[in-house]
Order: C-alpha cells, then sequence, then structure tokens
C-alpha cells in the first residue's frame, strides 16, 4: 500500500526469506525495495539497520514498526526468557528502530517534504484485558505510551509518531483464535461488526497516517477493532 502511495521501501525483519513476496509486489508496483535481515532486539544492529538503510535509498522519511510476538501464557506459567523476548522484541525494539531514524528524518530534505512519520503497532490487548496474554498487552501498552511520549518529544524535531491498535484479525498471529471455533464464536459475538478483520483493511490507514492528510495528527492510538474494545 505505500509502495502504490509513492514510497520505496526497505522491508525488515530477522530473515529475508519471508519479505521477498512483499518485495516483489513492491517492485511491481514501480517502487524500489530492498531487504534488510536485523534482529530487532539487538540495538547496535537496529541502529546499523536503519543507517544502511539511510545510505542505501537516500533518505528516510517514514518509520513503520510492525515487529511483534504474542505468547499465550498465563502469567503464573510464564517463563523469563519468554517475559524478557517478548519486551525485547515489541518495546526495546521499537524504541530502537524509533531513535535511530530521528536523526535520519531532521535531515532538511525530509523536513521541506513534511517531515518525518513514524507508525507503531499497539494493540487492543493493551489498552483491554484478556485473558492468557499478560505479557503481550503489557508489552502493547508499553508500545502505546511510548508512542505518545515520543510524539511530544519528537514534535519540535518536525517528527509525528502515532500507534495502530489492531483487534483482532485474520493473520498469521491471529491463528491460536481463528483455529478455535468455539471460542471465535464467543469472540465474534461480542463484537459489534459481528466479524473479525481483514488484514486488506489495515494498510490504508498506515498510509493515511504517513500521509500529508494526516499532518495534524501526532499521539494518536487509533484502534481498530471492529468495536470489540467498547464493550
Amino acid at each position: 500500500a505505500l509502495a502504490e502511495a509513492g514510497a520505496d521501501l526497505a522491508l525488515c525483519a530477522t530473515g529475508s526469506s519471508a519479505l521477498e513476496e512483499t518485495a516483489e509486489a513492491v517492485r511491481a508496483a514501480g517502487r524500489r525495495a530492498e531487504v534488510y535481515p536485523f534482529e530487532v532486539s539487538d540495538p547496535d544492529a537496529s541502529r546499523e539497520a536503519v543507517d544502511r538503510v539511510a545510505r542505501d535509498l537516500g533518505r528516510i522519511d517514514i518509520a513503520v514498526n510492525a515487529a511483534g510476538i504474542c505468547p499465550r501464557t498465563a502469567s503464573l506459567e510464564t517463563r523469563d526468557e519468554e517475559l524478557h523476548r517478548t519486551f525485547a522484541v515489541n518495546v526495546y525494539g521499537t524504541f530502537y528502530v524509533c531513535t535511530a531514524a530521528v536523526p535520519h528524518m531532521r535531515k532538511p530534505e525530509v523536513q521541506k517534504s513534511g517531515g518525518g512519520r513514524v507508525v507503531n503497532f499497539g494493540s487492543v490487548a493493551g489498552i483491554r484485558a484478556r485473558p492468557n496474554v499478560p505479557v503481550y498487552g503489557a508489552s502493547k501498552a508499553a508500545v502505546q505510551n511510548l508512542t505518545q511520549s515520543l510524539a511530544v518529544e519528537f514534535a519540535p524535531l518536525g517528527i509525528r509518531v502515532n500507534a495502530v491498535l489492531p483487534g483482532q484479525f485474520d493473520t498469521d498471529m491471529g491463528a491460536p483464535l481463528m483455529n478455535d471455533p468455539e471460542a471465535l464464536a464467543a469472540y465474534v459475538k461480542r463484537m459489534p461488526l459481528g466479524r473479525v478483520g481483514r488484514a486488506e483493511e489495515v494498510p490504508a490507514l498506515v498510509v493515511y497516517l504517513c500521509s500529508p492528510a494526516s499532518s495534524y495528527v501526532t499521539g494518536s492510538l487509533v484502534v481498530v477493532d471492529g468495536g470489540v474494545s467498547l464493550q
């Protein structure tokens, strides 16, 4: 969606194989796509990757932090390594990429084009308690507070920071609920719109938050959950 809106993309994840299909779709849309495998929870690797992106593509206007993991473990059964890993990826990784991107977003050529734009992925689990995901929910609550804190801090630097808060979607991360018909039916019954989200319903929102149309929007936590958090 960002490529269709005119962006060249640097696609980053732990491994490169999962990104090649997206890279080909970006190229088919007539935009440049480069793949950068790195571990987002590693501060040095994150900063080096962001700097490399800036060198290779010439500039960084937008950063979208969508990396995340979701352990489904009750609090009394959560292992220390599971707790640490979740916060390392979901919270620390978001922080590392955001702060590494700032020096590049402050450059005059970016500022003249509307300034830097950051979109972080939080979750409805960060504002509404759900059973068996206490660590994930806590990590996403931290991402959401971090988003608003950075929005205030970076506003004088010409950088906007917002977050998307998805509810239940038919994605790989949402598979445990999607594959449990009884639990899924009970969940959907509570949803005002009466269905789970489709992955294609999120990209347009990300494009909006990265576009001039949202030039007066920063620090917003945009909930996309079919209304379930209202119940």
